[in-house]
């Protein structure tokens, strides 16, 4: 198994104009859009999208530039759980169609913020990705905030237009997984519609019993110490805690690997933030 943490999305320029994105947190999050316009005022440009936390079976290095996308998805479908993150804020003013705040990653289903940017839920968004923001072209829209990345990553759906601040919006987040969670459902049925207790589990077989996902707007353990916390800023973090030590004679290799999955999953509690 592999364990994956999610990187902080960089912050948005803010002192001068540039035609370089912020860049989405490690784990695809996604890059934040930039304001073209090149008037003599602070530009509004989009911050990086989170990348989301995760424990995988198959290994990939998504570091290359040239990804073999295949086996880049057969990792990324691999994952039995997931921590979504959240979207990247903008600078800007408070409009209908959205907050210039980043919304949190979610538990199955991530907010979404506004009628155009949507936070990713367990069958729509890009499975593993968060998308990039929008980048105005003229007349000072600005550039909206990258999305998060998740079981499945944010997304915005702007329009184009030649409106001043339409793009000011912060991006949304990405959903989280646990295999065998109901209201999960796994990549094998991903025309599935409506979670159950056979979709809900990995194809792998593998699943964790007595789960709860908590989304990043609500209360949750601080992975530093015994408080708890309203959300998470920063890296992903991965808190493993052992129940108690078990000790098991194996006969061969096979049975020890078994024996050594069985007591990962069912004696190791896992906290995802």
């Amino acid at each position: 198994m592999f364990l994956y943490l999610g990187g902080k999305g960089q912050d948005q320029v803010i002192n001068y104009h540039s035609s370089i994105p912020a860049y989405g947190g490690w784990n695809f999050g996604g890059k934040g859009g930039i304001d073209f316009n090149e008037t003599n005022v602070i530009p509004e440009n989009g911050a990086g999208g989170g990348g989301a936390s995760d424990l995988r079976l198959e290994y990939y290095d998504i570091n290359i530039n040239e990804s073999d996308e295949n086996l880049l998805n057969k990792s990324i479908e691999s994952r039995i759980i997931v921590a979504g993150s959240g979207g990247g804020a903008c600078s800007g003013n408070q409009y209908d169609w959205g907050s210039p705040n980043g919304f949190p990653g979610g538990n199955t289903s991530a907010i979404s913020n506004g009628p155009f940017t949507f936070g990713g839920n367990q069958t729509v968004g890009t499975l593993g990705k968060g998308k990039e923001g929008r980048s105005s072209f003229k007349n000072k829209q600005g550039g909206s905030g990258g999305n998060g990345s998740g079981y499945r990553g944010g997304y915005q759906l702007l329009p184009v237009t030649t409106n001043r601040g339409f793009y000011q919006v912060g991006g949304s987040g990405g959903s989280s997984y646990v295999s065998g969670h109901l209201e999960c459902i796994s990549p094998s049925h991903a025309d599935d519609k409506e979670s159950n207790k056979i979709n809900s589990i990995h194809e792998s077989g593998l699943y964790f019993t007595n789960t709860e996902i908590i989304s990043g707007n609500d209360l949750m353990p601080n992975p530093y110490d015994d408080s708890y916390i309203r959300g998470h800023v920063g890296n992903g973090v991965c808190r493993i805690t052992v129940l108690f030590y078990a000790i098991c004679d194996t006969c061969n290799y096979r049975q020890n690997l078994h024996i050594s999955l069985f007591l990962f999953i069912c004696l190791i509690e896992i906290n995802l933030t």
